[in-house]
């Protein structure tokens, strides 16, 4: 065997010396680059999902995450579905998350909720976003392609090196070890029990908020570029929905005008504000604030668009055992969480999860 030179030992050691460093550096920053915990948790609770596992991806903001429980859905109709879902959602992010989930899953029907899509944020709230978002998902072809199309060319070094944001988040254990605490239990488990439902104990009473929203010209033309990349990723199924808010609209004919664009797509579009009796929500008592449902809304909210769902596309396809065994045990902790959220609403604040004390003998 030919020994290698000594030129040749130095510049083995330096790329061995370079993996390291990099290897490092990547677990450090996975582990102190925490900007919101819910947020970690439900986009980290993605990627442990088996792949092609889905039936339904649904895209949007917080409404999904308070407003539907997969597992109550794969219990009561069968089919698995999956909120990706991040806070105070820039309308830039859909077309990420959407080429995200096409990566990983091949879903019947992708929903997207449209809240992001009706406000225009400035630049600081369009990088919290953005943050929440990329900084929780994998180096990849459409994460540089999100960092290039979305974040100033001056800003964009934060988002490839993320402790150059959060170097100083290393002095607060109880933020970063609560929330890797979170993490390697799920990934202990295998997946989230929960698929990102959380629980906000409140119920907002008294006279309903009016809003103004408006879809501008730019989140007009995000909107078509997302039909259009829908339309290049192969994806038959859009359903484009505004789930039951508390919220009145001053002007409702702003969701018309986002109906008509998405079904010149050949998409749908459903109104759930316009369902609220089917449904049977009920304004004092359903609700935790004038744009989230509480835990009893939730449970009625996810039995009607269940059914919706389940009548309207083909969700009744066989999965493997071991998927099978996944969301049958976690159908089984939501049976057990549901009436201690229920009892514990409403509630003085904070709000539960599946990690939550509360539900730790259920795990």
């Amino acid at each position: 065997m030919q020994q290698r030179s000594k030129p040749q030992k130095r510049a083995l050691r330096a790329v061995i010396f370079l993996l390291i460093v990099v290897l490092l550096y990547s677990a450090a920053a996975n582990v102190l680059s925490v900007n919101n915990t819910w947020d970690m948790r439900h986009i980290r609770g993605f990627y442990l999902e088996p792949q092609d596992s889905l039936d339904v991806v649904m895209l949007g903001a917080s409404e999904l995450y308070t407003g539907f429980s997969s597992p109550l859905a794969w219990q009561q109709y069968g089919f698995t579905s999956y909120p990706l879902a991040v806070s105070s959602m820039p309308s830039c992010l859909y077309d990420s998350m959407l080429t995200e989930t096409m990566r990983r899953q091949t879903p019947k029907v992708v929903v997207v909720e449209i809240n992001g899509f009706l406000y225009d944020f400035n630049q600081d709230e369009t990088d919290t976003g953005l943050h929440k978002w990329l900084d929780n998902i994998p180096m990849s072809r459409n994460k540089a392609q999100t960092i290039a199309d979305c974040v100033p060319k001056d800003q964009q070094s934060s988002y490839f090196f993320r402790l150059e944001k959060y170097h100083d988040t290393w002095i607060e254990p109880d933020v970063w070890g609560g929330a890797a605490k979170d993490q390697l239990t799920m990934r202990r488990t295998g997946y989230s029990l929960t698929k990102s439902f959380e629980v906000i104990p409140k119920v907002e009473t008294g006279e309903r908020q009016v809003k103004s929203l408006e879809l501008s010209a730019e989140n007009e033309q995000t909107l078509r570029d997302f039909c259009e990349r829908a339309k290049q990723l192969g994806v038959e199924n859009v359903l484009f929905v505004r789930f039951p808010h508390r919220t009145v609209l001053s002007d409702p004919s702003v969701l018309s005008q986002l109906a008509d664009i998405v079904r010149e797509y050949g998409y749908g579009f459903l109104n759930c504000d316009e369902q609220m009796d089917s449904i049977g929500l009920e304004l004092d008592g359903d609700f935790c604030d004038n744009e989230h449902m509480n835990v009893f809304g939730m449970e009625k909210f996810t039995a009607w668009f269940g059914q919706y769902l389940s009548e309207q596309y083909s969700l009744t396809a066989a999965h493997s055992d071991a998927v099978t065994a996944e969301w049958q045990r976690c159908a089984e902790f939501v049976a057990h969480m549901l009436p201690i959220c229920k009892q514990k609403t409403p509630g003085d604040g904070g709000n539960y999860n599946e990690f939550s004390p509360e539900f730790l003998a259920y795990r």
